[in-house]
């Protein structure tokens, strides 16, 4: 019975993360550490943001998403970075809950005025079927007894970021172990390893305004990659206005605001698939607070 439940789980898993096995964000602009480990302690200030996440809204146990970060720089000449992270993935009766603690170093690098920094993070995530939500064919189906099964996997990540208050450039790779989840023999069940590439630059339009373009490549070994074009523009540096276009999927819109050193955002997804005809498009809200932030420095990249 054990190995039934298991195989249920892993094809439920599968139908939805093969190509989404990491959970999915909208506005990773302002928290790009989700991304990429490397991005510990780039900043001078510790950055903590909670984000919730609404996907498919309409849909009957869509995926729902929460998640908590933060990070800071350590050391002697701030050269070194900590930070953690931890969310719980809801869709369906699949339950993914997850943490990742990450350590990254910055080198300084004066030819270019500009910092590279490389990082990795340990994480772990766990799968659980909750069979208290399935609806059984049979009233008496002794396979579902409403009990949680569940699969723990551990992983690492790795990443590169090149950076400048005006400009940023990094990849990552994530899942390098390609763990395989144990409900049975097949090569198959092997969680998928995922690479980032983002890149971005930030203009002075005048005194109240900037614009900040940006990228994500992002895609599996197995899956087409897929491209992120973003616009960010922000007014006064404290008021932001985003657009974005996902290729083949979805477009964004990002509104946000921060007073003093409080941050909140909101990001509608709507989907060009056949979802559209079923869904209300997807939500996500993100608040956040800067600790030790300098108020003079207003908005970032981050």
């Amino acid at each position: 019975m054990k190995r039934f439940l298991g195989i249920v789980l892993f094809i439920i898993i599968s139908k939805f993360s093969i190509a989404q096995q990491l959970p999915l964000y909208s506005q990773y602009m302002l928290n790009g550490f989700l991304l990429n480990p490397a991005m510990a302690g780039c900043e001078t200030y510790i950055p903590l943001r909670l984000t919730v996440r609404q996907q498919w809204a309409g849909i009957n146990n869509a995926p729902d998403t929460y998640a908590i970060s933060a990070h800071s720089r350590i050391g002697k000449v701030d050269n070194m970075g900590v930070g953690g992270y931890i969310f719980s993935d809801w869709f369906g009766p699949v339950i993914r809950t997850g943490l990742q603690a990450a350590y990254s170093y910055h080198m300084n690098l004066p030819k270019i005025d500009s910092k590279l920094a490389l990082g990795i993070s340990a994480t772990a995530f766990q799968y659980r079927l909750d069979q208290s939500i399935l609806d059984p064919l049979e009233d008496d189906d002794a396979a579902l007894d409403g009990s949680v099964e569940g699969y723990f996997v551990p992983d690492a990540n790795f990443g590169a970021y090149l950076y400048r208050h005006n400009y940023f450039v990094g990849v990552a790779a994530t899942q390098l172990l390609e763990y395989n989840v144990d409900v049975t023999s097949s090569e198959d069940n092997k969680m998928i390893r995922h690479y980032f590439a983002t890149a971005g630059y930030k203009f002075n339009l005048n005194e109240d305004f900037e614009m900040e373009p940006s990228v994500l490549v992002k895609g599996t070994e197995k899956t087409p990659f897929q491209l992120d074009v973003n616009l960010k523009t922000y007014y006064k540096k404290n008021y932001w206005l985003a657009l974005s276009y996902r290729t083949g999927n979805s477009a964004i819109a990002i509104l946000g605001l921060k007073v003093q050193r409080y941050y909140i955002g909101y990001a509608f997804d709507y989907t060009f698939s056949d979802i559209r005809n079923y869904s209300h498009g997807s939500h996500e809200i993100m608040v956040g607070v800067n600790f030790k932030e300098n108020k003079e420095q207003g908005s970032s990249l981050l």
